[in-house]
């Protein structure tokens, strides 16, 4: 099981860079955007709607794609009380009894998530913005997301199973 949990750890290692990657590329447009508005009002006194409401719709996908990626590096919010007074195998089996729990809920909302969409893709609404599009491809980010989260998840979860699970900087938890 090590060797399987360190091919997935690498796996996911590149796929936590490609997500990276592209929450950076949207980023960089949900910024851009707005300013992108107010050069061509400025330049020729139209205004292109469009320009300020994708920003707001993109936010989905920079944020739920990583959430898996906070969990992976342990930087999501906790508070953590339990682990201050447990050491050894008991602080071991508190972590893999959260990652369970975390997993089996991420599934859940991931699962759930896939039949919302899906529903939504039924009702064929389009966005009422200047180029429409279906909102459906909105809320595909929230299954993705989740499903992300839970492969994140089953990787913390393996790793510390073995006892070899590490932070991304290579420190030991």
């Amino acid at each position: 099981m090590t060797k399987l949990y360190h091919h997935y750890r690498r796996f996911n290692d590149g796929l936590e860079r490609v997500l990276l990657a592209l929450a950076s590329f949207i980023v960089a447009i949900v910024v851009l955007l707005p300013f992108a508005s107010f050069t061509v009002r400025a330049l020729t006194g139209e205004g292109y709607s469009f320009l300020v409401e994708t920003a707001p719709q993109l936010v989905p996908w920079m944020v739920f794609p990583v959430l898996g990626i906070l969990l992976r590096r342990d930087s999501h919010i906790a508070v953590d009380v339990l682990p201050h007074f447990l050491s050894g195998a008991r602080l071991r089996t508190l972590r893999i009894v959260v990652l369970v729990i975390c997993l089996i809920v991420t599934l859940m909302i991931g699962i759930f998530g896939i039949s919302t969409t899906s529903f939504y893709a039924k009702l064929g609404q389009l966005s009422t913005t200047e180029i429409e599009f279906p909102l459906w491809y909105l809320y595909v980010s929230y299954p993705v997301g989740f499903l992300l989260a839970a492969n994140f998840c089953l990787e913390s979860l393996m790793g510390e199973w073995c006892g070899e699970r590490v932070r991304v900087a290579g420190e030991q938890l």
